[in-house]
Formats: structure tokens, C-alpha cells, sequence
């Protein structure tokens, strides 16, 4: 069996690669076709504009090197260890771009509905990123709420807050991203690249947030984050650091030390796969989010900029890691490959 592929060659540089792909399947796995799969911006721009290689810990930049971990599709095998999915059945799991994927049901392959619009479902697997942020807050209704960074994983974060109860802020360079949060029903947004976000947040809350959230992964702003959080507040880690900084840290650790300041990471990939006495499962977390998404609760439109082609492959990835006033949400159709 062939399968089209997009192989990020070397920095900067993707292209649709051709691949054969052997039909049999381990007991755990199951073979899909590719309805519709979505960029992280986020993880995806780290390995395409070649930054992975500035991480401390990884794989160290190896290229070539296949993308994506979005993915959502039709069933066409399944392995004889895999329970509650069946062949024909529409599933979202943690695959890359491809025509033709093995997806790997011990992490996820979650079933999902017929009818709804695949170019929106997809979207469930970058909320599934941000929900992370919600679980690991001790947030309550009436909390003052920051999240920096306009993204997909930072605008979701910012509308879960909001469905908590939570009052939020989200902080962003772009006016497009702004207006596309405000779209989405987040009552405040500031310019941060224009306005003193620290002032803004301390004219709004009084004597800052009670929780305030990273969302895109930059040392430097986690430090900004720490400025606007209150005494007793938390920080909470949502994007993943990866590009080496230089800055006077002490001031952030001060802060955390004198304020009683909680520093929280948020790697979904901590979250266990199934339920504890202690804490939610990683598969509960997709179920609620497609749930929301379908009932129109989780808001997507304003989010999909782009509906492309896997073959224009170069030119969405370019926009989104160069053009934030035009790239957000890219959806691959691959029935238009």
C-alpha cells in the first residue's frame, strides 16, 4: 500500500513524499485513511523551522523527519487488542499527516461522531493540549484569569477558563488574534507588543491574576507571567519552552519565593491515560472537548483560516511560522491531495 506523506527534509523545507506502508498491524494498532489532520503551530514549527535543535533534551534535530499529531480518519483494519473501535468507525488520534496512518490505540484513538464537520472535530486534538492548563489550575468561578498567547492552544485555554466560571485576559502581539479570541467570546484581550501588559493587568484585577497561563513556550514571557500573577496565585506552564535564553531570572524567582507563587507544568502528556482516584484521564479529556466542539460551546469558526491541500504543504507551514496576521488555524483536506 502507498501512502502520501509530509516529510519535513530539512529546515524550512516540507514536501508531500510517497511511502509504502505494509497493511499488517500490531494487536494495538489501527490502520486509518486520512480525512482531515491539523497543524500545531507550536510543536510542527519547532521541528520544521529547525528549533528542535536548540532544545536541551530530544531527539536533537533529526532530519528528515515526518509531522503531525493530529489526526482524524476512517478505520479500515483494526488489531485484534483494540476494544470500542471498529472498522468504518470515524476516530481522532495522535497520527501525523499522512493518506495512510497506523495509529497506535494504546495513547488514543477515540471514536467520533458521523455527522459533525471534520474540518472542526480535528480542532479537538490542539483543545486537547489546552485543557491540560484548566486541570492542573485550582481555578473557581470568579477567578481572574491571564493567558498569553493568541495561538490555538492559547485561545482554547482561554475559552476553557472561560467555561469554568473564570474572568480572562488574553495577551497577544496580534490584532488578529485578538479580534479572533474577542470572536470566540473572550471578554478581554490586550496588545502586549502595544500596551504594558503588567499595567493592564493591574488596572483590571487590583493586584494581579489569580492564575496566569504561558501558552506559547518563551522563557522570557514566563518571567512576564510570574510579574502579573498575585500573591498565592499560580503560573501555569502551558507551551513548552525550547529556544536557550539569557535573563536575569532572579527577579521571576523572587517573586515566586516571596509571593508564594505556585509554578505549575502542564504537559498533557502527563495526564494518565485512564481515570485515578486522584485525577481525570487523558481520553476523558478529548470526549469532553469533542463533545463541546459539536455542541457549539468550544467556538472553532473564527480559528480555521485555512482549508488547504496536503500539496501546498510549503505555504502553510511558511505562513504560520512567519505570518500570524493571516495563519492560525490549518486544516489539511486530504481528499484534495
Amino acid at each position: 500500500m502507498i501512502t502520501d506523506q509530509l516529510i519535513v527534509v530539512e529546515p524550512g523545507r516540507i514536501e508531500v513524499e510517497k511511502k509504502d506502508i505494509d497493511e499488517s498491524i500490531e494487536p494495538w494498532e489501527v490502520l486509518v485513511e486520512t480525512e482531515y489532520s491539523i497543524i500545531s503551530a507550536g510543536t510542527e514549527g519547532a521541528g520544521f523551522t529547525g528549533l528542535v535543535k536548540e532544545m536541551p533534551f530530544g531527539d536533537g534535530g533529526q532530519y528528515p523527519r515526518g509531522t503531525g499529531y493530529g489526526n482524524l480518519g476512517r478505520v479500515l483494519k483494526v488489531g485484534a487488542q483494540v476494544v470500542d473501535v471498529q472498522p468504518d468507525d470515524r476516530v481522532l488520534s495522535f497520527s501525523g499527516h499522512s493518506t495512510i496512518v497506523k495509529a497506535d490505540a494504546r495513547r488514543m484513538v477515540m471514536p467520533v461522531p458521523d455527522d459533525a464537520p471534520g474540518e472542526k472535530l480535528v480542532f479537538t486534538r490542539m483543545a486537547g493540549v489546552s485543557i491540560s492548563a484548566l486541570r492542573s489550575s485550582s481555578v473557581q468561578p470568579g477567578d481572574a484569569v491571564l493567558v498569553v498567547g493568541g495561538g490555538l492552544v492559547g485561545n482554547f485555554a482561554a475559552q476553557l477558563f472561560g467555561l469554568a466560571g473564570a474572568d480572562v485576559m488574553l495577551a497577544d502581539l496580534s490584532d488578529l488574534r485578538l479580534q479572533q479570541a474577542a470572536e470566540c467570546g473572550v471578554g478581554r484581550t490586550v496588545n502586549s507588543g502595544r500596551d504594558d501588559l503588567v499595567a493592564a493587568v493591574m488596572e483590571w484585577t487590583g493586584g494581579g491574576v489569580r492564575i496566569g497561563v504561558e501558552a506559547i513556550g518563551i522563557s522570557e514571557v514566563i518571567a512576564q507571567v510570574v510579574e502579573c500573577t498575585a500573591r498565592y496565585g499560580e503560573t501555569i506552564l502551558l507551551g513548552s519552552p525550547r529556544a536557550r535564553a539569557t535573563f536575569d531570572v532572579t527577579p521571576m524567582l523572587l517573586r515566586v519565593h516571596l509571593e508564594a507563587i505556585r509554578m505549575i507544568g502542564a504537559l498533557e502528556w502527563r495526564w494518565p491515560q485512564h481515570a485515578t482516584e486522584r485525577s481525570r484521564d487523558l481520553d476523558a479529556n478529548y470526549r469532553q472537548i469533542a463533545e463541546w466542539i459539536v455542541a457549539g460551546r468550544l467556538v472553532v469558526d473564527p480559528l480555521l483560516t485555512h482549508i488547504a491541500s496536503p500539496a501546498d504543504c510549503q505555504a502553510m507551514y511558511d505562513g504560520l511560522t512567519s505570518n500570524k496576521e493571516e495563519f492560525l488555524g490549518v486544516v489539511f483536506d486530504w481528499s484534495k491531495l
